[in-house]
């Protein structure tokens, strides 16, 4: 991931970031420019700690793969995302996650704590030090 964030950089390459491309729109997959193409649909794991309540899930994995995950560990914790199963988390937590369970518990990205990026310099961010602007962005900011 990190080198095709510097190569896409260096070349001066539109960098698109999908997760599985579950895309109606088809913005996953196109361009006004020359662009790469960085499917994250294989990086799906999923670890979930009934304990402290979280879960930590990479972008690829899905929601019903989520759901799965949650429903093994836990017969009480849930998590207000879609009802699409099919759908890539990283493209869902993206738009805000909209689902059944808005109205009670907000929207899913309303219930995300931390997560990692890789910035334009290639280096891995978490809530911490990318800032609560960046955080805040990435949890609905859309696939801009």
């Amino acid at each position: 991931m990190f080198k095709h964030v510097i190569c896409s950089r260096k070349h001066g390459l539109h960098l698109i970031i999908r997760s599985g491309g579950h895309d109606y729109e088809g913005l996953s997959y196109v361009s006004d420019v020359p662009f790469v193409i960085v499917d994250l649909l294989n990086l799906q794991s999923i670890s979930v700690d009934p304990k402290k309540g979280t879960a930590w899930v990479q972008a690829g994995a899905t929601i019903g793969q989520l759901y799965h995950n949650i429903a093994v560990k836990s017969r009480t914790y849930g998590f207000p995302a879609g009802i699409c199963p099919t759908v890539g988390i990283g493209g869902h937590f993206g738009g805000g996650g909209y689902g059944a369970l808005l109205r009670k518990y907000g929207l899913a990205a309303d219930n995300i704590v931390d997560a990692r990026l890789v910035n334009v310099d290639g280096k891995i961010l978490d809530r911490k030090s990318m800032g609560e602007d960046l955080f805040w962005a990435i949890r609905g900011g859309g696939g801009a």
